[in-house]
């Protein structure tokens, strides 16, 4: 079939109008199908992080990046494995410990209300809160349950095939995106993604790298002062790495709680040496990760107000959880780059924006 000449020009309030129209659409699209369009970007997350290390296997493996992905896809599945064989039967004891501890731990809660600056907080009526908003959440019958079985194993199928494909084509699809750039624009291009690739490669892959390191130095800080359920609160207190400022201070105040409300107290039977020790510990750690680990992990990231972190993380939250929270602070700084490109553009500045160093 023989290509027809171009009839149809779009004057230029018309291509603004289009882009606009098609923004509208996408938004009333994820604003309809939210959980699915997370599903997929988690997706493009992962792939993102994982990219290079395919890239890398494909140079021992004759260029084949399917073996590559495969082989990527593999060692995760052997590595995850060999975690839960080696660490769940401790995390199950050390959360049976903890449930038979808990009744003890609320009934002192409620016996010792919390008093801050004078002022009574009831510790427990807002514990008591906290789950029952958890279990109005849950489901009320068993259809219900079923199907949100079904519908998580179809998204995690999703996520993993998603990754799969993109980890195995995704020059093919930068490329084709590439070609949407007119050539004169490829340079300028081409630089401002490459400082939004230092920001977001910086930031999420040296957070992945700072969850497991700081879980395993708090675990064996906690062992050695004695805390019960050391390798449990180390976990989470290496998982909330992923938000911060917030997060830091939420895993000391967990584990505070949770060695005052021990039973021996570790360390000593004086409640303000075992919290001051506790948080101490933690705030040394938090200098340790500031000044030793984070320059040498994270590297070039982000460069934000704490308000405008604090800001990002409630953001992020609200839009997509989890995910969202993970997410928050790399996406606001890629905003502020480009919020800075744009008004070079308009100031008819010469000199393109740099993305600025780190500082978490």
């Amino acid at each position: 079939m023989q290509i027809p000449p171009v009839t149809i020009h779009f004057s230029a309030r018309l291509k603004w109008f289009a882009v606009l129209l098609v923004c509208v659409f996408a938004y009333v699209l994820y604003t309809v199908v939210h959980d699915v369009a997370m599903v997929f970007f988690g997706a493009i997350i992962t792939a993102y992080i994982f990219y290079p290390v395919v890239t890398w296997l494909t140079r021992y493996l004759r260029g084949s990046r399917m073996w590559a992905t495969a082989l990527l896809f593999g060692v995760v599945v052997l590595i995850l494995t060999i975690a839960i064989q080696n660490f769940a039967t401790r995390i199950v004891l050390q959360y049976e410990l903890l449930r038979h501890d808990l009744p003890q731990i609320m009934a002192q809660l409620e016996a010792q209300p919390l008093v801050v600056a004078g002022v009574t907080i009831d510790v427990m009526g807002e514990f008591k809160k906290v789950v029952a908003s958890v279990l109005a959440t849950l489901p009320t019958s068993g259809p219900h349950a079923f199907v949100g079985v079904i519908e998580g194993f179809l998204h995690t199928l999703a996520f993993l095939i998603t990754t799969f494909y993109l980890l195995l084509h995704g020059r093919r699809v930068i490329h084709l995106i590439a070609r949407l750039v007119p050539a004169i624009h490829h340079d300028e291009v081409r630089f401002v993604v490459l400082q939004i690739h230092a920001i977001l490669s910086g930031y999420i892959r040296g957070t992945l790298l700072l969850i497991p390191i700081m879980a395993v130095f708090t675990t064996l800080a906690l062992w050695i002062l004695g805390v019960h359920y050391p390798l449990l609160i180390g976990i989470v207190s290496g998982v909330v790495e992923i938000l911060p400022i917030v997060g830091p201070w939420s895993a000391a105040a967990f584990a505070v709680l949770m060695a005052v409300f021990q039973s021996p107290m570790p360390i000593s039977d004086s409640l303000p040496i075992v919290a001051g020790t506790v948080g101490g510990l933690y705030l040394g750690l938090r200098m340790f990760e500031d000044y030793v680990i984070i320059p040498a992990v994270v590297g070039p990231a982000v460069h934000l107000h704490p308000i405008l972190v604090i800001a990002a993380i409630l953001a992020g939250a609200a839009v997509g959880g989890a995910l969202g929270l993970f997410l928050a602070i790399p996406v606001t700084s890629v905003l502020q780059y480009l919020l800075r490109w744009l008004y070079a553009k308009l100031m008819d500045d010469a000199q393109l924006p740099a993305a600025q160093p780190t500082k978490h």
